[in-house]
């Protein structure tokens, strides 16, 4: 019989969108999402040294999606911490909550940052990369999608 802990959160919703806006990532870690608050961090500051080292229009281009990020990673974290608030649940005892998807991202991420720092490829090639983001997401969803509708039939 697996062994269960009886998990309850009351995160304040608006405490955390404002720990995000801070400083983004911040307010995933009040509400207890370390992983994907320290993905968030890694984003953002790689959206920031792109947007340094950026030339030409690459300035506008990388501003503009740290704003978006920016702007999105605040309203992730109130819909986190409202998903979460006052919830009471029978938890299973795993040692493996962690995200594949976040996991993978960030060594893809750490390896791009590891090649431009031995000269291997340059921050403005890994930046004409972004679109790779949006198709790994694009996957992710449909895998999900995949996972639930199979996981309610009723066979």
């Amino acid at each position: 019989m697996a062994e269960t802990v009886e998990v309850r959160t009351e995160k304040n919703p608006v405490g955390a969108a404002i720990l995000s806006a801070l400083f983004p990532g911040v307010g995933l870690f009040y509400v207890g999402n370390f992983l994907k608050g320290i993905a968030y961090i890694v984003i953002f500051a790689a959206l920031i040294v792109l947007q340094v080292e950026g030339r030409g229009n690459d300035h506008v281009i990388f501003g503009l999606l740290i704003a978006g990020f920016y702007i999105f990673q605040i309203f992730d974290t109130y819909d986190e911490a409202k998903r979460t608030h006052g919830r009471v649940e029978e938890k299973p005892v795993n040692r493996e909550d962690v995200s594949l998807f976040w996991a993978v991202t960030l060594v893809i991420i750490g390896i791009c940052f590891q090649l431009a720092e031995l000269k291997i490829v340059t921050y403005r090639g890994i930046g004409r990369l972004w679109p790779i983001i949006l198709i790994g997401l694009g996957i992710k969803y449909v895998y999900t999608y995949s996972i639930s509708k199979k996981g309610g039939k009723n066979e």
